[in-house]
Order: C-alpha cells, then structure tokens, then sequence
C-alpha cells in the first residue's frame, strides 16, 4: 500500500494527539483519585494476595459464590451477592458482613443474613451505609442446608473507598 507523506504524517500527528489526550485524562484520573485517598482519615488498607473465595471441590450441594460492591456516591453501597447450588436445595443463602478499615484492621460493621427455599440459586442486593472517607469491603459466609447437610464457603470482595 502507498500512502502519501501527508497522509502518515496527519496519521501520526492524531496517533500524537491521541496519546497526548489519553495520558492528561489518565493523570487527572489518578489525581482526582489520589487526592481522594489523601482525605482518608485512615492509611488505605494493604494490598494482599489472597485468594477471594473458597469452595471445597467435594462439597455435594454447594457450588459458587460471588459478590461484589459498588459506590452509589451518596454514603451508600450496593452489595450484590450470588449463591449457586449444584441443584434445588431446601435453603440457600449468605450471610453478608459489612466490614470497615480502621488503619490496622478490618472490623464489621453490619451483618445480614439472606436466603431463598428450594432453588439452586440466591442472588440479591443489599443497601448499606457508609461513612465517607473510609474504606470498605465485604465478607461473605454463603451456604446451603439441605436433607440434614449443611455446606458454606466464603468471598471476599475488593476493598472501595467510600464517597
């Protein structure tokens, strides 16, 4: 293909701007962020590896469980919880724990209990309010009781800092 010098140079010049563009948009994202961060009565909690969940693989009913948290930007979040079953189940639910960074450790804030009656499945939110300028995050017990059994496994989702 033969393109004229123009062409590649006005190609390059929007490829420049573009950049340009993208990295003013970056920066100020991760300023607005930062200066976020640095209101925080407390230090941001430390970043872990760990792994998110745990579900024993030879659980016979229990299968999967999921949650996640969004910041509404009113001093609330909303948690959303999935609990999945391998088939109906007599009970199955979550019980949801709203926990709270104090600088050296996480402490609940409020705990919740949520269930459904045979199904496979429960998913649901909940609403919870928050303190802004703190960091949270959310420990989730999911389980499922069926014909005398009794299975939980846990997820712990990421950590926001809250509007």
């Amino acid at each position: 293909m033969n393109l004229s010098m123009e062409k590649v140079r006005n190609a390059a010049y929007f490829s420049f701007l573009f950049v340009v563009v993208f990295a003013l948009l970056s920066e100020s994202a991760w300023a607005e962020a930062s200066k976020k961060e640095s209101n925080a009565p407390t230090s941001p909690p430390p970043t872990e590896f760990q792994i998110q969940g745990f579900f024993d693989p030879d659980f016979l009913y229990l299968d999967a469980g999921h949650v996640s948290l969004k910041d509404n930007g009113n001093q609330t979040f909303t948690i959303h919880v999935v609990t999945e079953a391998k088939q109906d189940v007599s009970a199955i639910g979550a019980t949801v724990y709203l926990q709270k960074w104090t600088g050296t450790e996480w402490i609940n804030r409020s705990v919740k209990t949520v269930s459904t009656t045979n199904d496979w499945i429960f998913s649901g939110d909940l609403t919870a309010n928050v303190e802004s300028g703190y960091y949270y995050r959310v420990r989730v017990i999911h389980y499922v009781n069926h014909n005398g059994t009794y299975e939980s496994g846990e997820t712990v989702s990421g950590h926001l800092l809250a509007d």
